[in-house]
């Protein structure tokens, strides 16, 4: 059986392969499943962009069932301290049964995300989102999911940890729906991060809970590892490995992709192309 210790530690091996890159910053700036589910608090900056070109998602739901996903996403921080984000996700199901998967459209997800202060050393990073999960392709939610977000994020001798709680109001889904399993009623939890900055490196690892929008569904526990790699000065890497903790079936899951922070050429007020 593989523990999460020994997980931890191949995935850094693995990314501390790659080629060191010069000092960067955009390394430790997470994004929601980019490695781990709980991210920080710190925004894109302001005229800046970032796209998750090809962030895969696969999960084990139970023996023979397999749930894959690709959520292309662009961040833009369109106003001082606030980003707006907008993501594709296309999901791809196997339950076993059907001769091809299922390969479909699962929704369209748009965000504000504002941070409300810079950190301080009496006060942490502070963040509030606000978002929708519209209905868009068959593997999407029969009706449009509103979400809030409130995030936090403290800096520590040795590292960095993040606090993370989401809530979608509205009634519960059908079990039949297609979305019933990607959506949530609340979700909470827990990160811890630490950085190698001669490395350009992030090692980090997660426990969170989550309910989900079905009636009588039970509270899951999850909890990941992941790290963080800056191979280029616009070009950072990721890769995450999580399971379940709650009884039943194993429930794996792993993720890894790669975001680009870039300007248009001659955009005013941009130095540099990178958070």
């Amino acid at each position: 059986m593989i523990t999460m210790p020994r997980a931890l530690l191949a995935l850094a091996l693995v990314a501390s392969a790659a080629p060191a890159a010069r000092a960067q910053t955009d390394f430790y700036n997470t994004d929601r499943g980019r490695p781990l589910t709980i991210e920080d608090a710190i925004v894109v900056e302001r005229r800046a962009f970032e796209l998750q070109a090809a962030p895969l998602t696969f999960q084990r739901v139970a023996r023979g069932v397999s749930h894959w996903g690709v959520a292309p996403e662009l961040a833009w921080g369109f106003a001082p301290r606030t980003q707006m984000e907008l993501s594709l996700p296309i999901a791809v199901e196997d339950d076993g049964t059907r001769r091809q998967a299922l390969v479909a459209a699962a929704g369209m997800e748009f965000e504000l995300l504002h941070q409300l202060n810079a950190e301080t050393t009496l006060m942490p990073a502070l963040a509030l989102g606000a978002g929708v999960h519209l209905p868009v392709g068959p593997l999407a939610p029969t009706r449009a999911l509103p979400v809030v977000r409130g995030l936090l994020t403290r800096t520590m001798g040795w590292g960095r940890f993040h606090l993370n709680g989401a809530y979608t109001p509205g009634e519960d889904l059908a079990p039949t729906d297609p979305g019933v399993m990607e959506a949530n009623r609340w979700q909470a939890g827990l990160a811890v991060d630490r950085t190698f900055a001669l490395r350009s490196l992030l090692v980090g690892a997660e426990v969170f809970a989550q309910a989900p929008l079905l009636a009588g569904g039970e509270t899951e526990w999850r909890t990941s590892v992941g790290v963080r790699q800056q191979v280029t000065p616009r070009l950072a890497m990721d890769a995450g490995i999580g399971r379940r903790l709650s009884e039943g079936q194993s429930g794996w899951t792993f993720t890894m992709g790669a975001a680009y922070a870039f300007a248009p050429p001659g955009m005013p007020g941009f130095q540099g192309g990178a958070r």
